[in-house]
């Protein structure tokens, strides 16, 4: 036993449709057999990702594997982020969107997913660092930005993908704007936008952005989507159906490579970072830190 690599386990078991825990001791038995000693924690309410990195910090692990939705993801990237040679991540996606794992075309099936993970090679992944907080995939403001944070679990688990949508339509009152100065590739872009999202994915809420857009997360690069805010119904009728077509180089959608972005707002402006409340700010640069974790898969 004392040779065996050690393995730190947290589990969201809200997260997807609550069904998590049933793949536990198949897990254990999959680790076990690999070589490896698991140390499982689940994430309730007290009790996150970060806190239990922290708490464990004493402990060298080899490997640390979170089970959960995006959410989960994001907290446990934080968490190895403030600790010295951070050990290897590993994911196995149980989220009702997912947008990281579909990136990366990882399983989406439990035992699949873990699998991966024994069988895999760490490969090195750029974060985004937003004033000091990292994020995974997708920092974003404007609306539906909030919609991943404010639609209730329950909700999520019964309908996945769809409750985003819904809820983003009920939200979205007429004339929402988002006046914002976008410094990007040496442009700027100072608008009325609908929304902005700065991500290191090919997916945002489940919808893919572009057909030409490998995802490759080490290129030190985000992919900047800004849409511009309709001022009519001809304007929005246009939006939605350059959206769905997925033309991004038009006068109301735009789609930008860059690895540094700078967002300045005439008032403070709430953000999502990876689908959780990210805070208000009236100015923010956003910046990729290369290569800085490595993922198992």
């Amino acid at each position: 036993m004392s040779n065996r690599k050690k393995l730190l386990l947290l589990y969201n078991p809200r997260s997807g449709r609550a069904q998590i825990a049933r793949s536990l001791d198949i897990f254990f038995q999959k680790f076990c057999k690999a070589g490896w000693e698991p140390t499982v924690y689940p994430i309730l309410e007290g009790m996150d990702a970060e806190s239990i990195l922290r708490e464990t910090a004493g402990t060298r692990y080899d490997l640390v594997v979170c089970c959960g939705g995006d959410g989960t993801l994001h907290h446990t990237m934080n968490g190895l982020m403030q600790m010295e040679n951070a050990p290897d991540l590993g994911y196995i996606p149980s989220g009702s969107t997912n947008d990281f794992a579909s990136s990366l075309n990882l399983a989406k099936e439990p035992e699949a997913a873990c699998d991966l993970i024994l069988n895999g090679t760490p490969h090195p992944i750029d974060v985004g660092d937003f004033s000091g907080e990292t994020f995974c995939y997708v920092a974003a403001f404007g609306a539906f930005s909030a919609v991943s944070y404010e639609t209730p679990q329950e909700m999520k688990n019964a309908m996945g993908h769809l409750a985003y949508i819904i809820e983003g339509i009920r939200q979205l009152p007429l004339g929402q704007k988002y006046p914002a100065r976008v410094e990007a590739n040496g442009q700027v872009f100072e608008e009325d936008f609908l929304f902005c999202s700065i991500s290191n994915t090919t997916y945002i809420g489940g919808i893919p952005l572009d057909r030409g857009v490998d995802a490759s997360l080490d290129d030190g690069k985000f992919e900047v989507l800004l849409i511009k805010a309709p001022s009519n119904m001809m304007e929005a009728n246009t939006i939605a159906a350059k959206l769905l077509a997925r033309d991004f180089q038009n006068p109301q959608v735009q789609l930008l490579h860059t690895d540094r972005v700078t967002v300045r707002f005439p008032k403070p402006t709430a953000w999502s970072l990876d689908g959780e409340f990210g805070g208000e700010v009236s100015e923010v640069t956003v910046q990729v830190q290369h290569d800085r974790l490595k993922l198992v898969y």
